[in-house]
């Protein structure tokens, strides 16, 4: 069956959750497109090809001083509403022509609209919906719940009524609603419990703008070691001699990451549930402002012994130091159960269940006459 996936742009979490739900769905015979912007196309172009990846602009966090500008975040949207509607038309004009049997959003307001207006089923995909069907009283502090409240809304906002929701979020979170699935981290093939086997020559730092001032001082930690820090994601214009600037690449991410003597970042979902299950001490540096990052590490420390989350004023090498004793000394943490089987397995049964409807009331039309999409929209500005 034919599946359109749309995904936000930012970061690298949403892009191998799709880089691999995709791939377990193509493996049992069904065709995917992807539609999205920003950092997640050139990842998907290297894995699927350009004429299976499309550009679709998503709400994108705006940095200023450092930090996520609410009120700059705010402007920008503004604007991406003001082309919402002609997006909306564009992206239904594409999928009638390819006649998609479902739709799958990942934190991304345009893909609920569509499906409505074609009259085909929505799956709700991405880590932030935990916010609204986990259980978290539990987890979470009064004052930390209210700090969720405007994911809360986007979430409601951009996919209110999913027929289908799926979590991957690597916290070992429990459901609320009898239709949402909390599921774990999307895990590559690579990442097993035995897989880390660091080679004692380099660290991987995977940071975005808003900690790049971090850089110095993790690159100085890095040099009394002995190490070089090997830094994905974006890079600044003055780089410390000690630090190798690494490309997008899926496998070259992988391998680094799987050798390195530990690991920092910006307590992503996907990558938090990755260092989880394989023991790799892990360091965090929440983008300031990014509420879901500072929940990640709250969630990741009650969680995970290897994880610890970084005062951003306490970054000198002694504490640093003082950081990794703890995560390294830490007995290992609880299973994470590898989501990506079971995420696959849900959509597949929900497109079984959906095909046998339709044979039973006369299918749409003739899935082998129905036309490749070609058209590529025009890029619009981000956010």
């Amino acid at each position: 069956m034919r599946i359109a996936y749309a995904l936000a742009g930012e970061g690298r979490g949403h892009t191998t959750r799709a880089l691999t739900l995709a791939q377990g769905l193509i493996e049992l015979g069904h065709e995917v497109i992807f539609f999205t912007c920003g950092d997640a196309l050139e990842l998907l172009q290297q894995t699927f090809g350009a004429a299976q990846v499309h550009r679709l602009e998503t709400p994108r966090f705006v940095v200023i001083r450092k930090r996520i500008s609410y009120v700059g975040t705010g402007f920008a949207a503004m604007g991406f509403a003001m082309k919402f509607r002609r997006q909306q038309k564009r992206a239904v004009n594409q999928l009638k022509a390819w006649n998609p049997d479902v739709l799958i959003s990942d934190f991304e307001p345009t893909f609920a609209r569509v499906a409505r207006r074609l009259k085909v089923p929505l799956i709700s995909f991405n880590s932030q919906r935990f916010s609204v069907d986990a259980k978290l009283d539990h987890l979470l502090n009064r004052r930390q719940r209210l700090k969720l409240l405007p994911i809360r809304i986007l979430n409601r906002l951009f996919a209110p009524n999913p027929d289908l929701s799926l979590v991957s979020k690597g916290f070992n979170l429990e459901p609320n609603k009898t239709n949402a699935h909390l599921l774990g981290p999307m895990l590559r093939p690579a990442f097993t419990p035995d897989a880390w086997i660091p080679e004692g020559a380099h660290v991987v730092a995977y940071l975005r703008t808003s900690v790049l001032h971090h850089l110095p001082a993790l690159a100085l930690h890095a040099k009394q070691h002995g190490l070089v820090l090997k830094l994905y994601g974006h890079h600044p214009e003055n780089i410390p001699d000690n630090v190798e600037p690494r490309p997008i690449s899926n496998d070259g991410f992988i391998h680094d990451l799987l050798t390195a003597n530990w690991v920092i970042q910006t307590a992503g979902t996907q990558l938090l549930g990755e260092v989880g299950c394989i023991g790799i001490p892990s360091l965090c540096l929440p983008e300031p402002g990014q509420v879901e990052q500072e929940i990640n590490g709250i969630l990741a420390m009650k969680t995970f012994p290897n994880v610890e989350v970084i005062h951003p004023r306490r970054t000198s090498p002694d504490d640093l130091d003082a950081v990794l004793h703890r995560v390294r000394s830490a007995e290992r943490g609880p299973e994470v159960l590898n989501g990506a089987d079971q995420a696959v397995q849900l959509v597949h049964e929900f497109l079984h269940h959906l095909n046998s409807a339709e044979q039973t009331s006369g299918p749409k039309t003739d899935s082998m006459s129905r036309p490749s999409v070609t058209e590529q929209p025009k890029p619009t500005q981000s956010i």
